[in-house]
């Protein structure tokens, strides 16, 4: 596995943070590029093609522009490179690990009598939610100077945002 790599999954399990990432425009661009792929098939297990790509545009523009806002407001600006690669490119470490478990669960809902399977596929993606939230909890932590509890609300606060901006745009999308 490349240091790089190592890296990225050293951030998602709290033994480093997006200072110990390079500052590299292509590396953000990088991650950038795969987060979108792997939001766009996390998305498109159960919505179509349009729909993903619009949700995951939406999702990547409101990441980034809250992330924007929280350095800009703390004057930490030269911290963004950093912050946002380190957000994509472990977001894209965890969509990869979610992405079976849905597929599983989604294979889960169709058959009928196989309610234990669902129930533990459940229970792994809330075990990866709140694995998740700990991450970028762990990465705000770092990036603003603050408090673990702080950055996991800070999170809270755009899962918040973008759950209900995605729901808003779906039922939008069925009217």
């Amino acid at each position: 596995m490349s240091t790089l790599m190592r890296r990225f999954f050293d951030i998602c399990l709290l033994r480093a943070g997006p200072e110990d990432l390079p500052n590299s425009r292509f590396l953000l661009q990088a991650t950038l590029l795969g987060y979108m792929l792997s939001g766009l098939l996390i998305a498109s297990t159960n919505q179509d093609l349009w729909t993903a790509t619009l949700l995951v545009a939406i999702d990547t523009a409101l990441l980034s522009g809250l992330l924007f806002m929280l350095l800009w407001a703390n004057g930490l600006m030269r911290r963004y490179n950093q912050a946002l690669t380190a957000v994509l490119g472990t977001g894209f470490i965890m969509e990869l690990i979610s992405w079976p478990i849905l597929v599983w669960q989604g294979h889960n809902v169709v058959q009928p009598g196989v309610t234990n399977s669902l129930m533990f596929s459940s229970l792994l993606l809330w075990g990866w939610l709140f694995w998740n939230l700990l991450v970028l909890g762990h990465i705000v932590r770092n990036t603003v100077s603050t408090q673990l509890l702080i950055g996991i609300g800070l999170t809270v606060l755009y899962l918040f945002l973008s759950f209900n901006v995605s729901r808003i745009l779906i039922a939008g999308q069925a009217g």
